[in-house]
């Protein structure tokens, strides 16, 4: 089966850490948004202002804008704000979820620092009919709907997904021992996702793939805010498309993508800010392997982009153009595999850093490989660092700079026990990180920091059986330092100081079991102390939340499943804050209900 897939990850990515997420996780927050998913089953941080709110990404100490997250290989970060809002993102717009981690800029391009989040959609050729059809509902008035139609024979692939979300979002919560309610904060968001894809003959396909949604939501106020009228609307249509020929030994792909996004800041009833933000982008790439291991890929990319907003005078607009190339080879054994990359970019006159990636694995006893990976990063301003009125400085650099990793990967069976690891040390060092700083009138965006990023990742997985019933345990463990190297002021006390809103430790366990049609699972997550001032003299205190879940499933005829979930979330009440002054939900309840239908198709 062809897929519309990324082809620079296949053998591009030696020395990296990159995840899939497995299909029984997918599953599990199928209804979910992508920062849930992110915050509950890997080790980035997710920013969160709660249920509906704003929702970004730091990776091993990195800030929202150093998260590329592609949608069938193309960056949906906003030009204007250099990031993606996550809990805008269902997991429904896409089939296939993978993370990966360091720096990703020969690939992807500007903004991939710390990490890249890879949202796909895959053809379903030969694989007849299937309907997903769900409903949840929750507490706080939280209710969400979804549908997903799925049809593919030997020359088409058709779908189409419908989701709704809305919620009340009426928690209560305590400050300094008095009870409050949270208020102005309902929400609610719906979309429409369509995929078509079409074999012509024996190596070919074309595909075109389009994604709108529209969010409305209430802004509440702050702890130190009387009360809040504000209100925000998102609004987006997404386009991609291309076509790819595909033979044992070459892949050529050609596409396009068209992105609208536009937002509405409403202060208040009466007063409505709005910016909008278009991004076209053209890409072409030729890909050859031979019989010997060798894979060499060329490729060509152009991104405009344009931008309205009332904070600009003007109407800016950014071109991007870029070459980029890549090798891999995997050597005859399968012991060896290295691969490099490197890219080129020019950006409205102006040539940004070569940037280039190298990286190898090696089976070091059977089992477990060894890896290790480096990289050249940047990331251009954006839209609001460059034309924001007032503040926006246009002779502001790239910010630029180099990441390494090194790892083990493994698995071992002790007993009855199969045993599955992983541990990565990673660093990174960033100059010219941009930094929105108070001056006399307003503030404004300079090239003031040097920052050194560096740590530990590990995860181990215990899976055994017993009797009919099977079981697995996951541990990860965080461990990141981001301090600025660089004074901006003769007596800055930020120095070697942790950034802001980033947990020096954090952590995961995950319990579960599954006996024939009803599973049940313990997770508990740990973040750790997170620095609110560049002193570090104020903080957010640490936390820990654990959840539950049950599901069961019901056969309904023979190609019918009925999927009922329960679900308890922060089951312990801790009273918690992932943001200064926004209060998040103490207990919560969730239950839902999904009707799968499969009806494969007879292949001749």
């Amino acid at each position: 089966m062809h897929e519309v897939r990324a082809p620079r990850l296949v053998g591009t990515t030696a020395g990296g850490k990159l995840e899939l997420v497995d299909s029984a996780t997918y599953a599990r927050y199928s209804t979910s948004d992508l920062a849930s998913l992110l915050a509950n089953e890997s080790p980035v941080f997710i920013k969160s202002y709660g249920l509906g709110g704003l929702a970004t990404s730091s990776f091993r100490g990195g800030a929202s804008q150093h998260t590329a997250v592609l949608w069938n290989g193309f960056n949906i970060q906003s030009p204007m704000v250099g990031q993606t809002d996550l809990s805008l993102i269902p997991l429904v717009a896409a089939s296939e979820v993978r993370i990966q981690y360091g720096g990703g800029t020969a690939l992807w391009g500007s903004g991939a620092v710390g990490g890249s989040i890879l949202l796909n959609n895959k053809a379903q050729y030969d694989e007849g009919l299937a309907v997903d059809a769900g409903a949840r509902v929750g507490s706080f008035g939280e209710m969400r709907e979804q549908l997903r139609i799925d049809f593919g024979d030997a020359r088409w692939s058709l779908s189409v997904a419908a989701f709704h979300q809305a919620a009340r979002n009426d928690f209560a919560y305590e400050v300094n021992d008095e009870r409050r309610q949270q208020r102005n904060s309902q929400l609610e968001q719906r979309g429409v996702i369509t995929q078509v894809h079409r074999r012509i003959g024996a190596h070919q396909q074309v595909h075109f793939v389009h994604w709108y949604q529209l969010s409305d939501r209430r802004i509440p106020a702050t702890l130190h805010e009387a009360m809040s009228e504000a209100r925000q609307e998102d609004e987006s249509q997404r386009f991609t498309g291309g076509w790819q020929y595909n033979t044992v030994k070459m892949d050529v792909h050609v596409r396009g993508a068209w992105f609208d996004e536009a937002l509405w800041w409403h202060p208040t009833d009466v007063i409505a800010d709005r910016s909008r933000a278009r991004t076209a982008i053209a890409e072409v790439e030729l890909r050859w392997r031979s019989a010997r291991g060798h894979a060499i890929g060329f490729g060509a990319n152009s991104t405009q982009a344009t931008a309205v907003s009332t904070g600009y005078t003007d109407e800016p607009r950014q071109g991007r153009n870029a070459l980029f190339a890549s090798y891999g080879y995997q050597h005859p054994s399968e012991r060896w595999i290295t691969s490099a990359s490197i890219r080129q970019e020019r950006m409205d006159a102006r040539w940004m850093p070569v940037t280039a990636t190298v990286g190898a694995e090696h089976v070091l006893l059977p089992g477990w490989r060894v890896k290790g990976s480096a990289s050249r990063v940047y990331r251009v301003p954006t839209f609001n660092d460059l034309y924001w009125v007032p503040g926006g400085d246009r002779q502001l650099l790239p910010e630029q700079g180099y990441a390494a990793e090194a790892g083990a990967v493994g698995e071992e069976r002790v007993g009855c026990v199969r045993l599955e690891g992983e541990g990565t040390v990673f660093t990174r060092t960033i100059d010219d990180w941009i930094l929105w700083s108070p001056g006399p009138a307003y503030w404004s965006p300079m090239n003031l920091m040097r920052v050194w990023s560096r740590g530990v990742e590990a995860r181990v997985t215990a899976k055994w059986t017993g009797g009919r019933t099977r079981y697995a345990a996951t541990l990860r463990t965080n461990h990141v330092v981001s301090t600025n190297q660089q004074a901006r002021t003769p007596d800055d006390a930020s120095v070697d100081r942790q950034l802001i809103y980033v947990p020096m430790y954090s952590g995961q366990l995950r319990v579960g079991m599954e006996r024939g049609r009803a599973s049940a699972s313990l997770a508990g997550t740990y973040t750790g102390y997170r620095y609110t001032s560049t002193d570090n003299r104020s903080y957010l205190a640490p936390f820990t939340l654990w959840n539950a879940r049950f599901t069961y499933v019901l056969k309904v005829g023979e190609r019918g499943d009925l999927l009922l979930d329960l679900r308890g979330d922060n089951l312990l009440a801790a009273n918690y804050q992932v943001i200064a002054d926004r209060p998040m939900p103490g207990r919560a309840y969730r239950a839902g209900i999904t009707y799968r239908f499969k009806q494969r198709r007879t292949v001749p």
